[in-house]
């Protein structure tokens, strides 16, 4: 399993293990509700995270903790069907959702669980807005954006005093989905905290991660 790979398994697993005191209150068998994007252009991740999920009712099982009732929904990577997914999950009877990598399909589930009154586990989506708009039942399990951010920059600085050499240049580039703006948002904010940063950025560059058909 590649370095990314385990880290998106292993925050997929923490994400079921954020509340145990709520799953030790359970009198029977608790009922998560699991989005991901397993098909789609994003399927290669949301496909390791559902082997993080996977491992985690081992894990949590052998910690005593009550079994979990897994109920798996496929986004799509596709915000409207992460909606869809999430509501038929809720009406079907999950009592905790654990979603979704993305943060655009991310922020169409928060919407339903915060409306519909169940907790939403936020698995990796890191952009800020999700938890800063006073939802009382939307919680983060991962890193936001500027974190990530700052940890770069940070770890940027120590390659370039360890290795001796640093670039002059940069160019700058994201996803154009709610992730990259995020991150295209604070990236100019977080860098001017890190005035030892070298190097200038010559130009920002947004892109579509979704594959496009060669016209030749």
């Amino acid at each position: 399993m590649k370095r990314r790979q385990f880290t998106q398994a292993i925050a997929a697993s923490a994400a079921l293990s954020a509340f145990p005191a709520y799953v030790k209150a359970q009198s029977r068998t608790l009922r998560v509700g699991v989005l991901l994007p397993r098909s789609g252009v994003q399927a290669g991740i949301g496909q390791d995270c559902h082997r993080g999920v996977q491992v985690a009712a081992s894990v949590l099982r052998e910690l005593g903790l009550p079994e979990l009732d897994l109920m798996n929904g496929d986004t799509e990577s596709n915000v409207d069907v992460a909606r869809s997914r999430a509501e038929r999950l809720i009406s079907e009877g999950a009592q905790l959702l654990v979603g979704a990598f993305d943060s655009g399909q991310t922020t169409a589930i928060a919407q339903v669980a915060e409306q519909r009154g169940i907790p939403l586990v936020i698995n990796i989506a890191a952009a800020p807005p999700i938890t800063e708009q006073g939802y009382k039942f939307v919680f983060r399990n991962f890193p936001t954006a500027p974190m990530i951010l700052g940890d770069a920059f940070a770890n940027q600085l120590e390659i370039f005093s360890l290795t001796g050499n640093a670039p002059k240049t940069a160019v700058f580039m994201h996803v154009n989905d709610t992730f990259g703006v995020a991150m295209q948002k604070g990236f100019t904010g977080v860098m001017s905290k890190f005035p030892q940063i070298p190097y200038k950025v010559a130009d920002t560059i947004a892109y579509d991660p979704a594959p496009r058909r060669s016209s030749w």
